[in-house]
């Protein structure tokens, strides 16, 4: 069940357990305040939810003069939780599979490696994508400190390569010609 980060009640009406919704975790309190227990809330996705990322970085991104998006917008897009609040209760799994997801599927709708445009917007990797971005294509993390210089030159040189390919496909998309 997707959620906003936000506190939220979670019990059915007559429920003898009250529950909230805290971040990443559910909080639990039994029937005369005596104990509470906190149960990792865990996250899945699904087609729809990356098909409708797909769809936001379309026209937030590629439509949009080849503009990046950062990753909570795309989440939020795909009524996810932030990647900081997944990172944050453990799931940091959920973000590189989401992303990985999401390569394969503009592939298979025909679209332009729109993750190319998906970065950071703060912290060393800002305006960067994420360093699974880098691996999916087969290329180092050019933010790596172990990345050769020469490598780092090709890894980038290579996602922005990328990005103009959804830039220009973009246009052609606004124009009604993609």
């Amino acid at each position: 069940m997707p959620h906003s980060g936000h506190s939220s009640a979670l019990s059915a009406p007559g429920s003898r357990v009250a529950s909230r919704r805290c971040g990443a975790f559910s909080l639990h309190t039994l029937p005369g305040g005596v104990a509470s227990v906190i149960v990792p809330v865990t996250h899945e996705f699904t087609l729809d939810q990356v098909d409708a990322a797909i769809d936001f970085v379309v026209v937030s991104g590629a439509e949009d003069r080849g503009q990046t998006v950062s990753y909570s917008r795309v989440f939020e897009a795909a009524s996810l939780p932030s990647p900081q609040n997944l990172h944050i209760g453990g799931e940091s799994h959920l973000v590189t599979a989401f992303m990985e997801r999401f390569h394969v599927r503009c592939a298979e709708r025909h679209l332009p490696p729109l993750d190319s445009l998906v970065v950071h917007v703060a912290g060393r990797r800002e305006g960067f994508p994420g360093m699974g971005y880098f691996r999916v294509n087969g290329h180092p993390d050019p933010l790596a400190d172990r990345t050769r210089p020469e490598e780092q030159v090709a890894a980038t040189a290579f996602w922005q390569a990328q990005r103009d390919e959804c830039r220009a496909w973009g246009t052609r998309s606004r124009r009604g010609q993609a």
